[in-house]
């Protein structure tokens, strides 16, 4: 389904509040996600100033409003001290706020398009530079930006006026040169054909040709199995898999108890899952046993993938090297263990999921080899 993108009018405002109104709802407190406050950021008020400036955007499909966004030209004043690394004055900086997504569209790619868009508006107003932040926990968010080919600055803390201090993500998109680009051809200010470079990033997922991948994620943690702790990683897996183009066919919550870790892994390989992502259990603790599962039930290891995970978090911290993580494969199915932190996690599976999509293709002979 295509998807338009276009300057907001006075008749979206309300649709859109209650998009922002959606996704606040899910927000859990303390948990992972942008930590918004309605009323206060976002602001009903704000949107609609930004709508009088022309500096509100909606995404539609079929007709359905399901995404919003603001950008906007020159330099916020809270990234006053960020070292960005693109050379841009601050009147050649678009800033990209408030981008949101409706919960029943997420998985879709409509984030990562609602991002390239931005960048076009950018592009076709001059801007040399496109700035955007999240919260150091928002883990999907990280991912979809690094998706899109958004490259980070730096990790800092910002103030906020809602939420105070907050150690933040810093994102930077070079716009070659801030020439105007309409070579796309889309109406509007925004247009939906053509495709800059965030969004072909965006594009690229899983896709071989064929059917989207399958894959099922499990969660292995005593906690959240007892009821004890929401599952924040299991989600997080999902709505990254999902983004880069998989299907995901199931979801599973279990404890840290080898049998029923082994169970899992045999039916989901049965029924010709393509790729099970596990996340908890690769530490020290005696009941850390999701490695051990792992490879009694794999028929051949490869452990290529957790090196070059934990080559990539060693980047990030040195507590990398005390993960436990391997990867095999069991019939054409491919098992991937990643930590039990949803930042952790969605970090490692970052680095990998683009080579895992190529592997996938030629263990289930759907590609060719090299």
């Amino acid at each position: 389904m295509a998807l338009e993108v276009r300057r907001a009018t006075a008749g979206d405002l309300e649709p859109l509040w209650g998009l922002y109104a959606a996704s606040c709802a899910r927000q859990v407190p303390g948990d992972m996600g942008p930590d918004w406050h309605m009323g206060v950021y976002p602001a009903r008020s704000d949107l609609e100033g930004r709508l009088a400036a022309g500096e509100l955007y909606v995404g539609e499909q079929d007709g359905a409003l399901v995404a919003g966004m603001v950008v906007t030209e020159g330099e916020d004043p809270i990234y006053a001290k960020v070292p960005w690394q693109v050379p841009a004055a601050p009147d050649e900086v678009a800033v990209l706020h408030l981008l949101v997504v409706d919960p029943a569209t997420r998985g879709r790619g409509v984030g990562g398009r609602m991002v390239a868009a931005a960048a076009r508006v950018a592009r076709r107003a001059g801007m040399r530079a496109l700035h955007l932040d999240t919260l150091e926990t928002n883990v999907g968010a990280i991912a979809l930006y690094k998706g899109c080919g958004l490259s980070v600055a730096c990790v800092m803390p910002v103030h906020y006026e809602d939420i105070g201090d907050a150690s933040t993500v810093l994102f930077e998109l070079a716009l070659d040169g801030g020439a105007a680009d309409d070579s796309d051809g889309g109406a509007g200010a925004a247009g939906a054909g053509g495709a800059t470079k965030a969004d072909a990033a965006c594009r690229k997922g899983a896709d071989h040709g064929g059917e989207p991948f399958s894959v099922e994620v499990i969660t292995v943690s005593d906690r959240s199995f007892r009821g004890e702790r929401p599952d924040a990683s299991g989600p997080a897996l999902v709505e990254l898999a999902e983004r880069h183009g998989y299907r995901v066919v199931a979801t599973r919550l279990v404890p840290d108890e080898r049998e029923r870790i082994e169970a899992e892994l045999r039916d989901a390989a049965a029924r010709g899952v393509a790729l099970v992502l596990t996340t908890g259990g690769t530490g020290f603790s005696s009941r850390d046993v999701t490695p051990e599962a792992t490879a009694a039930v794999c028929e051949r290891m490869a452990p290529g993938i957790p090196e070059a995970m934990r080559a990539a978090s060693l980047a990030i911290t040195p507590k990398a090297c005390l993960s436990r993580e391997v990867a095999g494969i069991v019939g054409r199915t491919l098992v991937v263990n990643l930590p039990g932190s949803p930042k952790a996690a969605v970090e490692n599976v970052s680095a990998v999921i683009g080579p895992i999509a190529h592997g996938l293709g030629i263990l289930r002979g759907e590609a060719l080899d090299g």
